[in-house]
């Protein structure tokens, strides 16, 4: 090869080459930012449309049927799903992977104007969001006060939240609970009636009292004047002095028909941290900003902050996934380094030479640190997948300088000289590194070149691992010949020799044992063969599911409480739990708790997440997993099993908020009923739930649509309104006044403007007499009493109504536990066709994360077919022959029986990171197949007969084939001890590989060279 020629005589050019590579690696390592994973952009578009105080099933056949039909021929659509709530539509496209969302947005709009002559004309405009990865909150709060509580919402809007958004890389910062200041004009319905005053009386009075207004300008000599009427209320004097109504005998003022009380806005949301009331500051970042470093220049203004602030407001940091981030980060470092360190003992051990373990190792850095040129150059994050990809390949990439190292000794045990033994040594084996290395890289390209989530979540991995294994090649054909002109002048061979006695006799043991292997080759295979049957008898105790558990250290426990709760009520179960779960996880191991319940004001998060007076979040957050001897999932279930309270529905997370938000916050199991008829459906997912309840390993089943919510539904007579001069608007709106509130007009105080809103008073809004009592003003300015025009009826109505590809659908929810997510789902399954009569008009699938399972299982077995195909290619180009990959392709089955053992033996499920270890597989089982395959061909070309070649090939190439299998084994042993945070995500992806590799490399050593034997026999017969 030219290339090698080129580094032996120009040593110089070669050493400025790779530190050229080296120092821009650096450089790029410098600019990268630190997140968790990739960016992931969700190919999906939600239109979010209000109609005020609508229903919810006027919002669904209104609203939500009408967009759904005009937007579901969109292309590339994949599904729909909308939610139908009082006042709100939320309809989520998801599209195809890979389609472009700009464009998708713009056929959504064209749609929508297609579908507006079908909307109602109140109706607000839709709005269109996108989501990703980087909208994730990165950062909570909880700030507590005793004192100040009452102003501490303006606290900390002021004092907080804004010197936190001028941050550079802050994109939003939300204030969660608390309370907020309002002026209630609490009206006396009996002296309204009295003095013959109406709401529309109070309310004009009030802003017309309450005004600063130009006046225009004047010229008086040589000055311009501005004449302007300040008139806005300076005290709370002033708005109970406003006249309501005069006579001529004298003033009715407000304080005369109603309380004017400064205070609060009705509480209807608690926030408590640590047992103090208090509110959550939650802290978003901007789209490629640095999440570690983002979230420490918000810690560092935190502190600054803090001490600005009154004494008794205290901040407490209840979540930061910077934390999470950095500490994976770190252990994956560790690892890396870990790795290269058993990597350099390994090398050592075998070579007992310091100048060759020194030439072997120095390949890995050039490696390793140039793929950061590539991540710079693609704008990526350093993750825990990239750096993973690089703690994965750090035993590999010395492979191909070991090859080139152990055969350059061969030839210089063959009397060659230096510059022949490298030459010599490096060609000969040089294309076979070359195959070797491509037929790795292979595995990967239907992994970079697809889309689907298992692309998007492991696509870095395929390139970080394809341009390390390249780097590598480069390395060994360039770096290692260079070194070796110059490390191994003067080398004693002979003492090499001496020193590798002990490898000597185990060469010696294994070509003793391959004859007997080759005298009894039917025996040999159909030993192996059985072996392998045998091991597939592993595959009912090996559970699946889709990603291994996290234990990030945060528990979070949502609940629901029968529909009409009281908050306060909720309040108390909140504050229940949090008292139950200090007693079980023990005051050392928590670090902040908090819970939250009740619903806000509105707003767009109201729309994406359940809201409401019966619905409470408790959370805790642990110490380090190292610091205590239980899991976040073993705790979070000995407290929710221990709740006592009248829970309807519970769930509890116990993962990485990031990989909350990333695969959504419901529970991993679900069974969908697609339908249209309420009762039905409702019927029929009480006797699912039933049944999945008695499966063992099911926890916490519930239904997701809610028990009905109970209303008082007020039926008017029309005729009766219309004669007396009433409408139904007007009805409406003067009732919402008086029981609901309206705000009236603006206090200006300072800065700030308080809200002034009209309500009655507590006492007279207690009762369905009360709403019965009110009068409403007609259209000739007569009161009538409602009594008169209308009835009230007690009735329940859906909160919510979920749809699925434009059908309805409820879903029986559930989590597993102690059990594999595909066994419980297996065992339901079986259950609910032996006892379930599912009506035509009916159908059931199964969702959750079982079904991002399903399609990530299915796109996995696809790929390692095709990575099969793409590396028989490889090799049947590399041999010129189609019988040659066969053999090597036969280590491949035996390394699944490894994989099967280790997963059994570890008690670890197959998943999506286990399965991407069994493909990892393919490509290094056939790396170290291909270097014994390719060296026997070559010492038959040479004209050694058939048995000869093949002892002599696996004599010589023993050495290589274990360093090589021993380096990828220990690269990733510390990937397998590993216990800190991010352990649990790569664990099974480093058991799948040694598991493969340790049974393989005893087929390849023995059945690889069997089966060549029979093959190249039968050729020549």
């Amino acid at each position: 090869m030219k290339i090698v020629k080129f580094a032996i005589s120009r040593p110089i050019a070669t050493s400025m080459i790779f530190l050229a590579i080296l120092l821009l690696g650096f450089f790029s390592y410098s600019k990268l930012y630190i997140d968790f994973l990739p960016k992931i952009e969700a190919p999906a578009i939600t239109i979010l449309t209000y109609w005020q105080a609508a229903s919810a099933q006027d919002v669904e056949s209104k609203v939500t049927k009408v967009i759904e039909n005009n937007v579901s021929i969109i292309n590339n659509l994949d599904q729909i799903k909308s939610s139908s709530r009082e006042g709100a539509s939320v309809i989520s496209c998801v599209f195809a992977q890979g389609t472009n969302l700009d464009e998708a947005s713009n056929e959504i709009r064209a749609r929508i104007e297609f579908a507006k002559p079908f909307l109602p004309d109140d109706l607000a405009t839709p709005i269109l969001l996108k989501f990703n990865t980087s909208m994730m909150p990165i950062i909570f709060y909880g700030v507590t006060a005793k004192e100040h509580f009452e102003n501490l919402q303006e606290i900390i809007e002021d004092d907080l939240a804004a010197p936190l958004k001028r941050i550079e890389g802050v994109g939003a910062v939300q204030v969660i609970g608390g309370v907020k200041k309002e002026i209630n004009i609490k009206l006396d319905r009996e002296k309204l009636s009295a003095y013959n005053l109406t709401l529309i009386d109070i309310e004009n009075a009030l802003k017309q009292q309450n005004v600063s207004l130009p006046t225009g300008a004047m010229d008086i000599l040589d000055k311009e004047y501005m004449l302007r009427l300040p008139s806005e209320f300076d005290s709370y004097a002033d708005i109970e002095n406003v006249v309501i109504k005069k006579n001529q005998i004298h003033l009715l003022r407000l304080k005369d028909v109603a309380e004017v009380a400064p205070g609060f806005k009705e509480q209807k949301y608690f926030v408590k941290i640590n047992g103090e009331n208090g509110i959550m500051l939650m802290v978003q970042k901007r789209a490629g900003s640095n999440t570690v470093e983002v979230a420490k220049k918000v810690r560092e203004q935190i502190a600054k902050l803090q001490k600005n602030l009154p004494l008794d407001i205290k901040t407490n940091l209840i979540m930061d996934s910077s934390e999470f981030i950095s500490r994976s980060v770190h252990n994956l470092l560790e690892t890396f380094l870990w790795g290269t360190l058993f990597v350099a003992i390994v090398t050592f051990i075998f070579y007992r030479n310091i100048r060759l373990g020194s030439i072997i190792m120095l390949s890995l850095p050039f490696s390793i640190i140039g793929v950061f040129c590539m991540m710079y150059y693609k704008e990526w994050s350093l993750n825990i997948i990239s750096l993973a990809a690089i703690a994965i390949a750090t035993g590999m990439v010395v492979d191909n300088a070991i090859v080139v190292v152990d055969n350059i000794i061969n030839r210089l045990q063959k009397k060659d000289t230096l510059v022949q033994a490298i030459e010599n040594g490096t060609n000969e084996v040089g294309f076979a590194i070359s195959a070797s290395t491509i037929s790795i890289i292979v595995v990967f390209l239907p992994l970079v070149f697809s889309s689907g989530l298992v692309s998007l979540m492991f696509g870095q991995l395929g390139w970080v691992v394809g341009i390390t294994l390249l780097a590598s090649l480069l390395a060994a054909l360039m770096l290692t010949p260079m070194l070796a002109s110059k490390l191994l002048k003067n080398l004693d061979v002979k003492k090499i020799d001496d020193r590798q006695a002990f490898f000597k006799k185990l060469e010696n043991f294994y070509t003793n044992f391959l004859s007997v292997a080759l005298k009894y080759r039917k025996t040999a295979i159909i030993c192996a063969v059985v072996f392998f049957i045998g091991t597939f008898s592993l595959v009912p105790f090996i559970g699946a599911e889709f990603m291994p558990d996290e234990d990030s250290g945060d528990i979070t426990i949502n609940f629901e409480l029968p529909v009409g709760t009281r908050v306060e009520r909720t309040k108390e179960v909140c504050i229940n739990i949090e008292k139950l779960g200090k007693e079980i996880i023990q005051s050392k191991n928590i670090i902040n708790t908090y819970f939250r319940c009740g619903s806000q004001n509105g707003g767009m998060g109201a729309a994406f997440s359940k809201e409401g007076s019966n619905l409470g979040r408790v959370g805790f957050k642990l110490v380090k997993k190292d610091e205590r001897d239980f899991s976040s999932k073993s705790i979070s279930r000995k407290i929710v099993d221990s709740i006592k309270d009248e829970i309807v529905k519970i769930e509890v997370d116990h993962g990485n908020p990031m990989m909350r938000h990333m695969f959504g916050g419901a529970k991993p199991l679900s069974v969908e009923i697609l339908g249209h008829d309420f009762i039905q459906t409702d019927k029929l997912a009480s006797q699912i739930k039933a049944i999945v309840a008695n499966v063992p390993g099911v926890k916490d089943p519930s239904i997701s649509r809610d028990m009905q919510k109970p209303e008082l539904v007020i039926n008017v007579d029309r005729e009766k309104a219309q004669s007396l001069g009433l409408t139904m608007a007007s009805i409406g709106s003067q009732l919402r006044t008086l029981f609901h509130g309206k705000k009236a007009t603006t206090f200006h105080q300072g800065e700030k403007d308080i809200d002034i809103s009209l309500r009655l008073q507590q006492d007279q809004r207690a009762t369905v007499l009360d709403v019965l009592n009110s009068e409403v003003i007609n259209s000739y300015g007569k009161k009538i009493a409602l009594m008169n025009v209308a009835q009230i009826e007690e009735r329940k109505g859906p909160i919510e109504i979920e749809r699925q590809n434009q059908e309805r659908v409820v879903r029986v929810e559930f989590d597993a536990y102690q059990r594999s997510q595909n066994e419980v789902i297996q065992d339901v399954q079986k259950e609910l066709k032996s006892k379930i009569s599912v009506p035509s008009d009916i159908s059931i699938n199964f969702g959750g994360m079982f079904k991002e399972q399903k399609k990530a299982f299915g796109y996995l077995f696809m790929m390692f077919f095709l990575s099969l195909i793409m590396v028989y290619m490889v090799m049947a180009f590399q041999f010129e022959s189609l019988r040659h990959p066969f053999v090597v392709m036969v280590s491949v089955p035996f390394a699944l029986s490894g994989v099967l053992i280790a997963l059994f033996l570890t008690h670890t499920t197959l998943n999506a990171i286990s399965f991407i270890g069994t493909i990892m597989l393919i490509g290094i089982v056939a790396n170290h197949t291909i270097i014994l395959v390719d060296y026997t061909n070559l010492l038959r070309r040479q004209g050694i007969n058939l048995l000869e070649a093949v002892l002599q090939a696996g004599k010589n190439r023993l050495r290589p084939v274990l360093v090589t299998t021993l380096t990828t084994i220990f690269g990733m042993l510390p990937l397998v001890l590993s216990r800190g945070e991010g352990s649990q995500m790569w664990k099974p992806l480093g058991i799948a590989v040694i598991g493969g590799l340790m049974f393989s490399t005893l087929i390849t050593l023995i059945i690889v060279p069997t089966v060549y034997t029979m093959m190249e026999r039968k050729k020549n017969i």
